[in-house]
């Protein structure tokens, strides 16, 4: 398995219900044009025994931008209607 080395492009730091969430939107050194982000938190559902891992990778800043946004929103909302928080990302 060859490493990847990330350029970070932009970090985020929020609460959500007391739970630190930081997250960043990151890009492959070697490709450019490829963009993911991680976060240090999952939300989980009581429906559901997974995490919902954000795993996607995009082809532009903006839009790996707005899926991140989006998934702190569902993050939020997943916590209003009575799910919890796991583990995630070491950063």
């Amino acid at each position: 398995m060859i490493p990847v080395i990330y350029t970070i492009l932009k970090e985020y730091f929020t609460e959500i219900h007391a739970n630190p969430v930081k997250a960043r939107i990151m890009s492959p050194v070697n490709k450019e044009d490829i963009f993911v982000f991680q976060t240090s938190l999952f939300y989980k559902n009581h429906n559901s025994s997974d995490a919902h891992e954000p795993s996607a990778s995009f082809t532009s800043f903006a839009t790996a931008e707005r899926h991140l946004l989006q998934y702190l929103e569902e993050f939020q909302s997943a916590l209003d209607m009575g799910g919890s928080a796991s583990a995630g990302s070491l950063i």
